[in-house]
């Protein structure tokens, strides 16, 4: 017999098996785990006599999947879909408010819901306009609970009422019962614009319903509204304002934050010093070379040194007449962003605005309201008034206008008031006699005209010649 080392010489491997080189490396799948081969088990290196010699131990992979399922199924169940963006890192701490007041209780409100959001407990309730940043704070604390593997149910309230609508149908997928169920009875339950939804007995019942059930089980809830509480349904606000619910991080007096409080010429919906497009009209930025006559040149740049002046000494009133209206509102603009410079929030309001927001509060018959705006234009430190047309013939309007710049004239409060028409259309316009005195009194009111008026311009152009001869030869 031949020996195995005189046989293997012999031996020739087939063409098709042959190799050049090194033997080529099999790439590892990325879907397999590479310490256990996809088994999920692995064996570890133990002596003899431990117990658990030769038992397979779970391997990592598997942990890890099972957190990714459990994060999966949070996620699902959350309902908080493209919200899922809206984290606490994202957010502007301070929020987007330009009055120091409102970033101050902002970051308050970021605190405790942080706060919350680690140990859900209580009751939260944010209260502000809409675009403050109450659905970011509410889709913040979802998330955060999700990451902490708190289950958190994220509902926006019209939608909830309309899924509720619809679990009715016999071929709705999941029944009434079931769906309100699970809503009623969520670990952690945020109600996403409460007040927006339509104001029907049946929804008002089911959100009483709802929100009472967790009120006595004490389930942790957080809920914004852009309505103040006093305009919700009196069952309603009774359970979102009792203080007993507090939550443990917040204020203990209550558990209502306003995220912006609610000056009513202070928003940025009325209040122009928010708006981007002033807060670029500085005195910087205005063009004293756009002018279009001498004349218009020299009034131009008086009325720039005249409004400068007044934006860093504010002693009475300014009344800009005139001119054209951008320029007008140029320089209004550019005494507020001074004085806002200057650590002093001016309230700069359309009068038009102005008036009919006082229209509305009166036509839904809200007498606080219509007091609180009337107030906040009357007695705020500095206020600018844009575009006053003194043509209107409404009585009540004169008397608005009447009561809210009188006692701001007897208690000598800042004031720029700005008009289209001339010092003398103030002054002798019939119906406006008494807010002319005020507009044009010498002790403490000073009238700047700002650049020629259409008018003017007219008035001083060159006549054009009517035929041969008409102009003189000399």
């Amino acid at each position: 017999m031949a020996r195995l080392s005189e046989l293997l010489p012999q031996s020739q491997v087939p063409p098709e098996f042959a190799k050049q080189g090194e033997p080529p490396t099999i790439a590892p799948d990325p879907d397999v785990c590479q310490e256990c081969g996809g088994l999920g088990y692995v064996r570890v290196e133990l002596s003899i006599d431990d117990p658990n010699f030769g038992r397979p131990v779970q391997c990592r992979c598997v942990d890890a999947e099972s957190q990714r399922a459990r994060t999966d199924r949070l996620q699902q169940y959350s309902n908080i879909g493209p919200l899922s963006r809206l984290t606490f890192d994202n957010l502007i701490s301070r929020g987007r408010s330009s009055d120091p007041r409102d970033q101050t209780h902002f970051q308050r409100c970021v605190d405790d819901a942080q706060a919350f959001a680690k140990d859900p407990q209580g009751w939260l309730v944010f209260v502000g306009a809409s675009g403050c940043g109450k659905t970011h704070i509410a889709a913040a604390i979802t998330n955060r609970c999700l990451e902490l593997g708190t289950p958190a149910l994220f509902v926006v309230v019209p939608d909830l009422l309309d899924h509720l609508r619809a679990a009715y149908r016999p071929d709705a997928e999941v029944s009434y019962d079931q769906l309100f169920e699970q809503v009623r009875t969520a670990p952690v339950l945020v109600l996403d614009d409460l007040g927006t939804q339509s104001a029907t007995p049946w929804a008002e019942e089911k959100l009483y319903q709802l929100i009472n059930h967790r009120y006595n089980a004490r389930l942790p809830t957080v809920i914004t509204t852009n309505k103040p509480l006093r305009k919700l349904d009196d069952r309603l606000r009774t359970r979102l304002g009792d203080p007993s619910l507090s939550q443990p991080h917040a204020d203990p007096i209550s558990t209502v934050h306003l995220l912006e409080e609610r000056r009513p010429l202070e928003d940025l919906g009325m209040n122009m010093i928010g708006l981007p497009m002033i807060q670029e009209m500085t005195f910087e930025s205005f063009d004293l070379t756009d002018f279009r006559s001498p004349r218009d040149q020299t009034q131009r740049e008086q009325a720039y040194r005249a409004a400068l002046d007044f934006a860093d000494n504010p002693n009475g009133w300014m009344v800009l007449l005139g001119g054209r209206a951008r320029d007008r509102t140029h320089l209004a603009a550019a005494i507020a962003n001074r004085r806002r410079m200057s650590g002093e929030l001016p309230v700069y309001v359309q009068i038009s605005d102005f008036l009919d927001s006082l229209r509305r509060t009166i036509n839904d018959d809200d007498q606080r309201d219509f007091d609180r705006i009337k107030r906040t234009a009357r007695d705020c430190p500095f206020l600018i008034l844009e575009d006053l047309e003194v043509g209107m013939r409404s009585d009540w309007v004169r008397d608005q206008l009447f009561q809210t710049l009188n006692p701001r004239c007897l208690a000598r409060l800042p004031t720029v008031i700005t008009t289209p028409h001339t010092l003398t259309k103030l002054v002798t316009d019939p119906g406006w006699e008494r807010l002319a005195r005020l507009l044009t009194d010498p002790r403490f009111s000073s009238e700047i005209v700002v650049g020629e008026t259409p008018q003017e311009e007219q008035t001083m152009a060159p006549k054009k010649a009517r035929g041969r001869g008409a102009a003189k030869r000399t």
